[in-house]
């Protein structure tokens, strides 16, 4: 029987050792003192594990079509039977977002590394491999502990830099370089951004509903509706995380990139200045009160002054014809992103392995021989809401049954 190594145990190192364990003798080398430590954090605890949306339009690489053919080797339509048959059938939740029905990443992570172990494949914990050297037929690792270990062939899983509290490294794109990978830039993605006016800062804690629009000379990059977390330092949240990748992707190559915020999706303009305009006429109200019934009053107090308005001045002060400065300042907020946040806020890193060195069909290297490489190390990054871990699922299954 064949032996094959798998570097990392975290969701397409697991989910590999699923499919290769059928036909070789699997080893899983996890240099962390738990499998699948990342999956605990994914989706807010809850493990967004995939999304029925899938779509090569969200995602993000040199050549996003290859996750066509990844998903067509191993998509949604085998994924979700794979988990329902070890115990963890799906719910789906807003936009397609796909779970655990238990809203557990727990119950992923130990379901994984249990069905992993009773397929036949060992997990070996605190191993962390420095070196991978070919020979012949054969691929030897070398650990940090100068231990070596022969293998007919090895699935390079280890990870991105990602989350480095949580066992995130550059440890994956080092081996793939030293055996003559090409390794795009890395860039933080799935994170909150820096932005100004510093005046959104003093709105730190607050969550509201808006849509954000990021936008480079005019032409829209990227977009989300949906909850945004004003932050001490800029925007967080749910919608901030869906752009965030095409935002710093944008940043890092130099562009100038602005967000423009609506805090009044559901609203058309001209909905909204009749709204104004009723909620004005209490001429005896202060301006930010007039708004406390439709917006947070502490939004109202901070974004009224970036129209030029005190916040604090009776609404009989307001002349007619300077609602329309307030409904764009409420539906069209100009902000400017900042250098992108550490990786240690990212959840994924985007960039890594091209993957016009790997073959979509099975995930074997072009350059070396028995060399599979998976997940998170490549070159393909999902926006927000479980595409990522679909994409991991994928490469692993895809890499298990052709290793």
């Amino acid at each position: 029987m064949r032996k094959i190594a798998i570097i990392g145990a975290g969701a397409s190192g697991l989910m590999a050792a699923c499919f290769a364990s059928s036909h070789a003798r699997v080893i899983i080398f996890e240099k962390q003192k738990m499998p699948g430590r990342k999956i605990l954090a994914t989706g807010n605890g809850r493990c967004n594990i995939s999304n029925r949306n899938l779509d090569a339009s969200r995602f993000y690489g040199k050549n996003p079509d290859f996750v066509n053919n990844v998903f067509g080797a191993f998509g949604l339509d085998k994924t979700e039977p794979f988990f329902s048959s070890i115990g963890i059938p799906f719910a789906e939740g807003k936009d397609g977002r796909l779970f655990p029905a238990s809203f557990q990443a727990s119950a992923v992570q130990k379901m994984l590394s249990f069905e992993a172990q009773k397929r036949g494949a060992e997990i070996m914990l605190h191993r962390r491999i420095d070196t991978i050297v070919p020979k012949k037929k054969a691929l030897v690792l070398i650990t940090a502990g100068r231990e070596y270990h022969h293998f007919d062939s090895v699935i390079l899983a280890a990870g991105s830099c990602a989350y480095p509290q949580l066992g995130g490294s550059d440890a994956g794109y080092a081996l793939a370089a030293s055996l003559g990978h090409t390794i795009a830039p890395l860039i933080p993605a799935i994170v909150p951004l820096n932005a100004t006016p510093k005046a959104l800062h003093r709105l730190e804690g607050i969550k509201w509903d808006c849509t954000l629009i990021a936008r480079y000379q005019h032409t829209t990059i990227a977009s989300s509706t949906g909850e945004v977390l004003f932050t001490k330092y800029g925007l967080s949240g749910p919608a901030t995380l869906e752009i965030s990748t095409a935002v710093n992707r944008a940043i890092i190559a130099g562009k100038e990139v602005e967000i423009f915020i609506d805090f009044f999706p559901a609203l058309t303009p001209d909905e909204l200045s009749a709204h104004f305009q009723t909620l004005f006429a209490e001429t005896s109200k202060p301006l930010a009160l007039c708004l406390a019934g439709i917006i947070k009053e502490r939004i109202a107090e901070i974004v009224l002054p970036l129209a030029g308005k005190d916040p604090f001045a009776f609404a009989g002060s307001l002349r007619t014809e300077e609602i329309p400065g307030l409904v764009k300042i409420f539906k069209h907020l100009r902000v400017i992103p900042g250098k992108p946040r550490p990786f240690s806020d990212a959840m994924v890193a985007s960039g890594g392995v091209y993957t016009d060195e790997i073959n979509p069909s099975t995930m074997e290297s072009r350059i070396v021989q028995g060399l599979f490489i998976t997940g998170e190390l490549l070159d393909i990054t999902g926006t927000s809401g479980g595409y990522n871990l679909q994409f991991a699922w994928s490469t692993g299954a895809i890499a298990g049954m052709n290793v």
